[in-house]
């Protein structure tokens, strides 16, 4: 990867994750969603931002790595946004394409439940 497309990469995850965050907070302030959801997230995302950054340090020292089903699962769970700003900004786990096929399946999946859930939520009018 070039320098330019590594840097095009993080804006769009950062414009991504940027969005993302509106939207959340633009939910909460319309009661679509109950306000303790965007703390959980958040903290979701802190912890799978760390995740990343510690696996990347662990494999430049050929120590103790995070398993890849652990990095796959914060996503599944909502951390991707943070996930993908990790992996462009560390340039950690973006070349895999076995595992960024399973990132982008978790991420579709994702989104899947929390529109299931929006869809059956009692907050809906």
């Amino acid at each position: 990867m070039t320098q330019s497309s590594v840097a095009v990469g993080l804006k769009l995850s950062l414009l991504v994750f940027g969005l993302l965050t509106l939207l959340l907070l633009y939910l909460d302030w319309q009661l679509i969603i109950p306000g303790w959801l965007k703390y959980l997230l958040l903290g979701l995302n802190l912890v799978t931002l760390l995740a990343y950054w510690r696996d990347k340090k662990a494999a430049e020292q050929q120590s103790w790595r995070t398993q890849e089903s652990s990095l796959l699962l914060l996503g599944l769970l909502g951390g991707w946004p943070a996930a993908l700003v990790a992996q462009h900004w560390l340039r950690h786990k973006n070349k895999k394409l076995s595992f960024q096929i399973l990132f982008y399946l978790t991420i579709m999946l994702n989104g899947g439940l929390f529109y299931a859930i929006w869809l059956h939520s009692p907050l809906l009018p």
